[in-house]
């Protein structure tokens, strides 16, 4: 108690987010959640899985253990469209530069290079490069895959140098980590963007996932944000409606979220990667799905049926409190504090977690928001426990 008292609440964060590591595992009823969301993930190639679930519900959490669970197998890397839907590869670029790590962007340059024959051998043993004949053969075999040759032939340039030119190595690593280059650099590098350019981001992308040996997952939170940024029109109410004069205009809002929306179907062309999308309801995803089949029909074939995440069960709450107070204990060096207290519940009690988890009907966000408040007046409150937990009001 006296560790409580001094201010410290075992139960401070609400929200996951993509950003901050969740240490905790998925409680027991959604481990076959997990188990079936591995299954599609490793028997398809490509595809877009849904993922539904009520707001609050721990679908962010989800994403974190799904990463633990396929680490070995999988860059799986958290997006958001909020903070990315502008400049959308580029920022998708460094997420996935940032998740892939510097170790293992070299290994496949490396391997890159040796497929494309830069190293050939002379008098039978002594290896010379030869950067011009790697790129000669790069370009020769990759142009019919890739739309835009420009973009190719700079992320060819940027890849040869940084394994076969010592002089331009640290450029074109650095081009490679998605740093902002200047004119000089670019004339360095031979190229005529760096990767703010979409076409060059979505380029290099394709390069790196397909040649991983890493499949790589990308999850978008709260897709349906797309949704909510084409609707933006409708709802704003105006005194004058000139579309009758000046025909109807799209606002900026809605116009990116058109061209998010057909730049994560062509993410699809890239062999090996798969996406999964976060949504609040059945309805938002088949709205995604009219939206999409406005632009191409036949893309809908890589959606999977959609999983859901349901709220906890009532025996959820107990694991999940006793294992997020076992960390909070963990983090401050203190894991014998509660050795010979008899609840394993302690400070609170079996039956008030059950109070929490009925009056917040089994809603993940809303009981931590609970575990706030009632340690906060633990915390701050002169009363002793018993009656604090007593005349505990939850509304």
């Amino acid at each position: 108690m006296r560790i409580l008292k001094s201010g410290i609440n075992p139960f401070r964060r609400f929200v996951a987010t993509g950003e901050i590591n969740e240490p905790l595992g998925v409680v027991d009823s959604r481990i076959e959640l997990l188990n079936n969301i591995d299954q599609v993930i490793k028997h398809n190639e490509n595809c877009i899985l849904p993922l539904i679930g009520d707001v609050g519900i721990g679908k962010t959490h989800i994403f974190w253990a799904l990463r633990r669970k396929l680490k070995q197998n999988f860059n799986v890397i958290h997006i958001s469209l909020d903070n990315i839907y502008k400049k959308f590869y580029y920022n998708l670029y460094s997420e996935f530069i940032d998740e892939l790590g510097v170790i293992s962007l070299r290994k496949i340059t490396n391997k890159l290079c040796h497929e494309w024959g830069a190293y050939k051998k002379r008098y039978g043993f002594f290896p010379v490069v030869d950067i011009k004949k790697a790129r000669n053969n790069a370009f020769n075999e990759w142009k019919y895959t890739y739309q835009d040759n420009s973009a190719l032939e700079d992320s060819i340039n940027v890849i040869t140098a940084h394994q076969l030119d010592p002089y331009k190595r640290l450029e074109a690593e650095n081009y490679l980590l998605g740093e902002l280059m200047n004119i000089r650099e670019l004339k360095m590098l031979n190229v005529e963007n760096d990767l703010r350019k979409k076409e060059n981001a979505f380029a290099m992308l394709k390069i790196l996932i397909e040649n991983s040996k890493f499949g790589t997952i990308i999850f978008i939170d709260d897709f349906e944000r797309i949704m909510s940024f084409l609707k933006s029109d409708e709802e704003n109410e105006t005194v004058f409606d000139s579309s009758w004069l000046y025909g109807a205009e799209e606002s900026p809002d809605s116009i990116a979220a058109k061209k998010v929306l057909k730049k994560v179907m062509d993410l699809l062309t890239i062999r090996g990667l798969r996406i999964l999308i976060t949504l609040n309801s059945v309805h938002s995803l088949e709205e995604i799905k009219d939206l999409i089949a406005e632009k191409n029909q036949n893309f809908l074939i890589t959606f999977k049926k959609p999983q859901f995440v349901s709220k906890f069960e009532e025996n959820d709450i107990y694991k999940f409190y006793k294992n997020s107070f076992a960390l909070f204990l963990k983090n401050i060096g203190n894991t014998n504090l509660l050795e010979g207290i008899e609840n394993p519940y302690y400070p609170l009690t079996k039956n008030f977690l059950n109070r929490i988890y009925s009056n917040t009907n089994g809603n993940p966000r809303e009981i931590i928001k609970g575990l706030i408040r009632i340690f906060n007046d633990i915390i701050y409150d002169d009363k002793n426990i018993a009656q604090i937990i007593d005349n505990y009001n939850f509304q």
